[in-house]
């Protein structure tokens, strides 16, 4: 047995490599339950796929030296036959924190090593004695918060049928980054007391972050899949995996990683024009729609934005204002000259909006490709797509529907192909789009699909040199991207569909999809609280009258910008006027409170303590230092709040049902 040891930690392998001791000197809690495997590799052989090596039944070689242990195995025993393959791993111990990375060598020409699974964290159920009261956060969009992770069947976070997975040996939440998961962390806390677990990953490739529980004993292994892919006579370093003991809930994992992109460079707050920061939303519209009817035409984009405006929104976000229509021959983008009324109208339409202070954003999809479209007839497309392990393009499909059933019900979704940001063609068409569209005097484009889940790509015409590294490219990609939409000016914007810290310091306004406000517990602050500098949309918030107050106040409390989409954007604020009064309102308000409200940085609870769990609480902090919370009653009852400032300032409020209220620390 071999042990680490730093301020807050004693981590301790036996001679398998198998953790047998995670301590927290924070809390004085041992987490770990029973001794458990810390990792597993995935290789390849013939014509099975996915065999896996265990380190039960191998012999490490373990090197232990101040601050380090090494755990060195140089063949392993695959199924049936020793493998030709080493692996070493390296577990360094910091003060604070344990970081575990790994080597792999190849040398078996029957093998291919195509994933690493390093769980440090194994073999753990519960962090203060009671497993109920533990939760894990999930980076899904702006963030989700699982209950009882050692007890619970984790798959049904996952997506994935019951019989698709060996569920009857391990229920797993994971998932793939960067792309529908926002960010690569998570944390297994709490009230009093978490563990993060963070990917140190700054080379773009993509990884799994995984929490998978053992179903026997109820017992957890915290930690990442890598995907090095390689053959006989290839290496890989695999990049670290971080466990931090903390005092705290997950907000003390949240600093660590936001401290970690800086310290990286894989974040940083990017300069935005003043009208990107004071955003108060758009009302976005489909034009011609995906079955070639039109909502509206070119002539009637005076009118979509007076309505706008009138509600504070004055920013209009137009969608199918294609030739093509809406989700169709992408990525031709090229103005409607038939029902929508010509280039010239559209131009003129924009003209309006700009005279009256106004802005307009135009719609381009970053990843698909319709192969009815010129782009892909030319013989260009088929250069661009993502080919997947089957060899095929990876289709994205769906059809929009009107008041007919045989193109919905009688087919399969329409189908479309997914462009890959390895592919130098299909960059150059995403600048030529953005140049179309800011041409015609747009003042932003937003990119849809820009954080699609990762598919790994197999077209080797592209230049990345696995599969699994398809992204590495695709932040400087956007990097580009944002020089060309500023070289129109820097007040024009650029925008992107999902929430993606590595993409999202290119962007000056985020469009998160999958937020649909909860009830209850309000987790979608992870990601708000992680990078507060973030403008982030509120996505189907804004689709019609359900509700509309709490949608209304969610917006406001969590610093999100109106995205209205009335009627899957084939309808007006005149449609909702319920919405729409209030909406106003709110929007009046939020303007009255802009430094906190608009231009502050989101702190969430930190600073913050309120006597009334009826009531939701946010914290705010102004350039210029000040402080302000928005205390929320989502209830239909009144409530009185007492909120206390970190500095004892108290402030106190009388909320009637639905009603939200900003209360700023200075004293009276």
């Amino acid at each position: 047995m071999a042990y680490l040891e730093g301020r807050t930690y004693r981590y301790e392998v036996d001679e398998r490599g198998q953790c047998r001791s995670l301590y927290s000197k924070l809390s004085r809690h041992e987490y770990v339950f029973r001794p458990d495997f810390t990792w597993r590799l995935i290789y390849a052989e013939g014509e099975r796929t996915e065999i896996p090596v265990y380190p039960t039944g191998q012999q490490a070689e373990i090197l232990s030296e101040e601050h380090k242990l090494t755990l060195r195995y140089p063949t392993l025993q695959g199924d049936g036959r020793t493998l030709d393959v080493s692996l070493t791993i390296l577990v360094e111990g910091g003060e604070d924190r344990l970081s575990v990375s790994a080597v792999i060598e190849n040398r078996d020409p029957a093998a291919s090593v195509m994933e690493l699974y390093l769980c440090p964290a194994a073999g753990v159920r519960s962090l203060g004695g009671d497993p109920t009261a533990d939760a894990v956060t999930w980076p899904l969009a702006l963030g989700r918060i699982i209950p009882q992770p050692a007890l619970a069947d984790l798959s049904v976070h996952s997506g994935f049928r019951k019989y698709e997975r060996h569920d009857q040996y391990h229920t797993d939440l994971n998932g793939m980054y960067p792309g529908r998961l926002s960010m690569q962390w998570i944390d297994w806390f709490n009230r009093e007391e978490g563990l993060y677990v963070g990917s140190h990953d700054a080379t773009g490739h993509t990884v799994c972050l995984d929490c998978e529980r053992d179903v026997a004993h109820d017992t957890l292994r915290l930690g990442i899949i890598q995907y090095p892919m390689i053959g006989c006579g290839e290496r890989a370093e695999i990049p670290p995996v971080v466990l931090a003991p903390h005092l705290g809930d997950w907000h003390a994992g949240a600093r660590i990683y936001r401290a970690w992109t800086e310290e990286s460079g894989q974040y940083a707050v990017p300069d935005r024009p003043d009208w990107a920061r004071d955003l108060a939303g758009w009302l976005r519209v489909i034009l011609k729609q995906h079955h070639m009817e039109c909502n509206w035409t070119y002539r009637d984009i005076p009118r979509l934005y007076d309505e706008a405006e009138a509600a504070g929104l004055r920013t209009l976000f137009l969608l199918g204002w294609e030739a093509g229509g809406f989700a169709r021959m992408w990525p031709d983008y090229v103005p409607d000259e038939g029902a929508l009324g010509g280039e010239a109208l559209l131009k003129e339409g924009i003209d309006y909006v700009h005279s009256k202070g106004g802005k307009v954003l135009m719609f381009l999809s970053y990843s698909l490709l319709d192969h009815q479209s010129a782009f892909y007839r030319s013989g260009a497309g088929e250069k661009c797509t993502v080919k997947s392990i089957w060899g095929t393009e990876v289709p994205f499909a769906e059809t929009y529907c009107g008041e007919g059933t045989y193109r919905k019900l009688g087919n399969p979704p329409m189908p479309m192909y997914i462009g890959c940001s390895g592919s130098d063609l299909w960059q150059q068409k995403m600048l030529d789009s953005a140049d179309a569209c800011l041409r015609l005097g747009a003042d932003g484009v937003l990119y849809d699909l820009g954080g699609l889940p990762p598919y790994f790509c197999y077209d080797k015409r592209h230049s990345h040199a696995k599969p699994s590294h398809t992204l590495e490219k695709k932040a400087e990609r956007y990097r580009e991207l944002r020089q060309e939409v500023k070289s129109f000016g820097e007040d024009r914007l650029i925008l992107m569909e999902h929430a993606v810290d590595r993409f999202n310091r290119y962007m000056d306004v985020a469009q998160p999809s999958g937020i649909q406000p909860g009830y209850g517990d309000d987790p979608q602050s992870i990601y708000r609280y992680t990078f507060p500098e973030v403008v982030l949309t509120n996505r189907e918030h804004g689709q019609d009258e359900h509700d509309y107050k709490h949608m209304i106040n969610h917006t406001i409390a969590l610093g999100l910008r109106f995205d209205m989409t009335i009627w899957r954007c084939c309808g007006t604020l005149s449609d909702i006027p319920n919405y729409t009064a209030y909406l106003t309102e709110m929007n009046a308000y939020r303007q009255a409170h802009a430094k906190y409200l608009l231009r502050g940085l989101f702190r969430d609870n930190d600073g913050i303590t309120w006597d009334n769990p009826a009531v939701k609480a946010y914290a705010y902090e102004a350039e210029d230092g000040t402080r302000a919370a928005v205390v929320w009653n989502d209830g239909d009852e009144p409530q009185a709040v007492r909120l206390t400032f970190d500095s004892g300032i108290v402030k106190e409020a009388d909320l009637a049902g639905q009603q939200l209220q900003l209360l700023e620390e200075k004293a009276e």
